[in-house]
């Protein structure tokens, strides 16, 4: 592999890449490092404390040597990576002419355990480091990014270790004054790992649909957002790219920029208020760059927009409950009939008794996430019986007298229409709380519920005490029930009851308040 690699490479020359945004630096591990002597052709100076000699030198005794440096690093950490930068350093410990310094680095085979007599095959020269005025130099580096740019840019892959000789050009070898002393080289490594595509993928707050039936979302400048991934902790914020186009014209491509998408959460953006157009099909995907590479696109979004709201409010009328100024008994449920009123993409309705209406949308998890709320799962909130068609309601009110239900429609992309109002005037039919004395702490208190006039057969009374958990009795044959509750101190103390009957009627709540006194 190191023959491929580097033979792909061989002979070119260009200036190394400088230091880019999203990088992460790394020293390579360094597998090994040894050094060879020519006066000891079959022994390897393996992994040595300190230096190691570099040329020529000698000994003690005055004997001439020759020594050559040998290095194997473990770059196998960065080969799924972009590597950004990669320099070798040769630090030097010792030299005395540095004028006319030429230190070649060459690509060897691997070998364990590497020996004058039997070296590591040279590949080729990765470079040579030349003449500079500070002596010894500490950390002289030779610059490789183009060479693994070049290799990656031919398609090489690059091997898990990378094994160098160091040494002077046999011309020069045997010259005393370029001998010298280096430090185990060192390999320095940057690179970044390209973010994945975005995911997952939001628009106004809905999950990205990539299959029909596409949803259809309200106005034309729906939100479109993602969360943004990226593996190097140092990427905080990536940047991000949005493009957006109709799914008949391709060729109509917009693109929205978010500067500023932080790693691991969700950001969004906003189509032009004028690229989108109603009634309309598009297509959008998403990318994110860290500062030095690009993720893929996303998976494709689908949406139709909705820009027209219902116009008019839907018509709301009662079999049953008919007029807006008789006096009913109750105890019957009201029975509403919800009409569309001409508007014919109705999706469902929403009716509120205080003229207050639950907004439609998502909660927002962790990390800004969005979990999109269907409105239909919501109090209030029901289906048209066919798309324009209406939808009946059978409710008991909440209170008595002057009962008002708001009702309000809304189509696909949940635009609402305007609101319309049916009152009807009811009698109070909640039930009455008896005691026969008051409340005293640590004493039980028997309490009877009886039904109101016109609420016909009682199933059961659901009741609260102090404002606790609901709790339910059922009724006896003659519409009352009674329960025994024993205060466990002195104060306020409050029944709440309201009764169901077997007609589906529920009456209004009756409220009971007592003082609770200590035993004497």
């Amino acid at each position: 592999m190191p023959t491929v690699v580097l033979s792909a490479v061989a002979g070119l020359s260009g200036t190394a890449a400088p230091a880019q945004a999203g990088q992460t630096n790394l020293d390579a591990p360094r597998i090994s490092w040894a050094y060879t002597d020519s006066a000891h052709p079959d022994t390897s100076y393996l992994n040595p404390a300190g230096s190691a000699p570099l040329g020529s030198w000698r000994d003690d005794a005055n004997r001439p040597h020759v020594s050559r440096v040998y290095a194997t690093f473990d770059v196998a950490a960065v080969l799924s990576k972009h590597i950004v930068s990669a320099k070798l350093a040769v630090p030097e410990t010792q030299a005395t002419d540095c004028a006319h310094r030429q230190i070649e680095v060459w690509a060897t085979t691997e070998q364990a355990r590497p020996t004058w007599r039997n070296p590591p095959r040279e590949l080729v020269k990765l470079g040579t480091l030349g003449p500079v005025d500070q002596c010894p130099t500490t950390y002289p580096l030779l610059d490789l990014i183009d060479l693994v740019n070049r290799a990656t840019a031919s398609g090489v892959q690059l091997p898990s270790h990378v094994s160098i000789e160091v040494r002077l050009p046999e011309a020069l070898e045997h010259r005393a004054s370029l001998g010298r002393r280096v430090a185990a080289p060192i390999l320095y490594l940057g690179y970044n790992t390209p973010p994945p595509a975005p995911a997952p993928l939001f628009n106004a707050l809905r999950p990205c649909a990539t299959a029909t039936p596409y949803p259809y979302l309200s106005g034309l400048t729906p939100e479109l957002g993602a969360q943004a991934h990226d593996a190097d902790p140092d990427d905080t914020h990536l940047t991000g790219e949005f493009a957006i186009w109709p799914v008949d014209h391709p060729d109509q491509r917009t693109t929205v920029t978010q500067p500023s998408m932080l790693n691991g959460h969700f950001e969004s953006v906003t189509p032009p208020a004028d690229a989108l157009a109603d009634n309309t099909t598009y297509a959008w995907q998403a990318r994110v760059n860290d500062g030095t590479d690009t993720s893929p696109w996303s998976q494709t979004c689908y949406f139709t927009t909705d820009a027209t709201p219902p116009a008019n409010a839907p018509a709301v009328s009662s079999p049953n409950y008919p007029s807006h100024t008789t006096r009913y008994p109750g105890g019957d449920p009201i029975v509403y009939n919800l009409d569309p009123n001409g508007v014919d993409d109705v999706y469902g309705y929403q009716y509120s008794w205080n003229g207050v209406f639950s907004t439609f949308g998502a909660n927002i998890g962790p990390n800004g996430i969005p979990d999109f709320i269907d409105p239909f799962s919501m109090p209030g909130v029901i289906h048209a019986d066919q798309p324009g068609g209406g939808a009946t309601l059978t409710l008991s009110p909440p209170s008595s007298g002057f009962v008002t239900l708001s009702v309000r429609s809304f189509d696909r992309a949940f635009n609402i229409s305007p609101v319309t109002s049916y009152r009807v005037i009811i009698a109070n039919t909640a039930p009455s709380v008896n005691a026969s004395a008051d409340p005293v702490t640590g004493v039980p208190f028997p309490v009877t519920f009886t039904p109101a006039p016109n609420t016909g057969t009682i199933t059961d009374y659901v009741y609260t005490v102090n404002g606790g958990p609901e709790q339910t009795v059922p009724a006896t044959l003659d519409g009352t029930a009674s329960i025994e509750v024993t205060p466990g101190q002195p104060g306020s103390f409050e029944i709440d009851v309201y009764s169901r009957s077997a007609n589906g009627w529920v009456s209004p709540k009756a409220q009971r308040f007592w003082s609770v006194t200590n035993v004497n």
